[in-house]
């Protein structure tokens, strides 16, 4: 399983939300097993909720991405979609600089 650092900063992140947290942070090895941690960090601003995630590799730059909607599950969401795009791209990056 990942390491998993979740951080509130102004605000209150249920125990539902930090356990979909951690979920999405054991599927995203998955996508790059180069994955090591993740740090969530969630904030809000007004009346938007904003969930960002800082996936830590070995050997390469760290992914950040950020979500944000009208509840933390929707930032979440949004996130999830983030990491897993930005994760699918650098791996097939490598794939194709190892084949050529």
């Amino acid at each position: 399983m990942t390491p998993t650092r979740i951080t509130a900063q102004g605000c209150e992140i249920s125990q539902a939300i930090r356990d979909h947290a951690e979920a999405l942070a054991a599927l995203w090895p998955r996508f790059d097993p180069a994955t090591m941690a993740v740090s969530f960090v969630f904030q809000t601003e007004g009346r938007t909720c904003t969930a960002e995630a800082i996936v830590s590799r070995r050997r390469r730059q760290p992914v950040v991405a950020r979500g944000r909607g009208p509840d933390f599950r929707v930032a979440m969401d949004e996130l999830d979609g983030h990491v897993r795009r930005l994760l699918r791209r650098d791996r097939a990056k490598r794939k194709e600089y190892r084949i050529s």
